[in-house]
């Protein structure tokens, strides 16, 4: 028997005898009884749930110090960058000093976040996530935080993960966008422009556009043009539109692509991707350039009526 477990069982001992002697009864059941309920383990009093080194500790979370933004549910960003702050928080809600060391990782909607590495934040509690495309339809990119702590006076570390979700309204305006709006290259060495339209409503009643763009005809050279009619598209949401393409009018600098919706003209609201142009690069493109929505842009409704554009967007197609 341990020193501990003697010290206990001398305790029980004298409580008896005080209870023998001022002549009250009690059994040898009892006596047994509570020397049974001794624990077993004995350092299990010790255990304290604030103590970083023990095993039960819990790591406190984190809380965005802007409250517009959650770990909860997906949230909206208004920008194509996005910077998110948090400070450590307890059980309680109350923001608390805490060593942790984090790395962050996200991904667009048609990536797999597993498919990303973590990248060590620069700063204390704070990341800045650039080059945002818009998104549509529920598209979400989703991120996660992962923070470390180094258990002090031993070689353990604890770790958790925080995870979250957001769209990207940064287009808030009708009219024609790039996305994405940084033009890499394809593996073929060509660029590819997806145009999209954004933020039409219902009762504009979108019939026919004509999109102008302008670009570098120095540095690239148009190779092909698609417009997307098929059904379950922007343009033909349902399959019951059809689409009247216009063979696209290129000149020194600028190209234009014309496209009507005739049939039973299902109604189109939100926005989505109406076109792709490819580039080839000549051989004076180096570095980067830029391509514009021109203001000649045109939106029609059904009745012949032009629907004004708000939003002239910018892409930038870098080598």
């Amino acid at each position: 028997m341990d020193n501990r477990t003697m010290n206990i069982f001398k305790k029980h001992i004298s409580l008896l005898l005080l209870l023998l002697i001022s002549g009250a009864l009690i059994s040898c059941d009892t006596i047994i009884s509570q020397i049974s309920e001794l624990p077993e383990n004995e350092d299990e009093e010790a255990s304290n749930s604030n103590d970083p080194t023990d095993p039960s500790y819990t790591l406190p979370g984190i809380r965005f110090t802007n409250g517009s933004f959650s770990l909860d549910n997906p949230f909206e960003v208004t920008q194509r960058e996005i910077t998110l702050d948090w400070d450590v928080v307890d059980a309680n809600g109350s923001t608390i000093e805490f060593d942790f060391e984090y790395s962050y990782r996200y991904a667009s909607p048609e990536e797999s976040i597993q498919s990303k590495s973590f990248q060590p934040v620069s700063g204390s509690e704070s990341i800045t996530i650039s080059n945002l495309n818009e998104t549509f339809g529920g598209e979400l990119y989703t991120f996660e935080i992962y923070a470390q702590y180094p258990v002090p006076n031993s070689s353990a570390v604890k770790d958790t993960t925080f995870e979250g979700q957001f769209s990207v309204n940064a287009i808030q305006s009708r009219g024609f966008l790039f996305n994405p709006y940084i033009i890499n290259s394809n593996n073929d060495g060509t660029y590819t422009a997806e145009i999209y339209l954004d933020e039409i409503q219902e009762t504009d009643d979108l019939t026919a556009f004509s999109l102008v763009l302008s670009y570098s005809n120095t540095l690239l050279s148009v190779t092909d043009v698609q417009v997307f009619g098929q059904a379950g598209s922007f343009l033909n949401p349902d399959g019951s539109n059809t689409l009247i393409y216009v063979e696209p009018e290129i000149t020194s600098g600028l190209i234009t692509i014309e496209a009507g919706i005739a049939g039973n003209t299902a109604s189109i609201s939100g926005g989505g991707a109406v076109c792709e142009i490819t580039f080839a690069p000549t051989g004076s493109f180096q570095g980067n350039t830029s391509l514009s929505i021109h203001n000649s842009s045109v939106l029609k409704s059904s009745q012949g009526f032009d629907i004004d554009i708000l939003q002239f967007d910018q892409a930038d197609v870098v080598q």
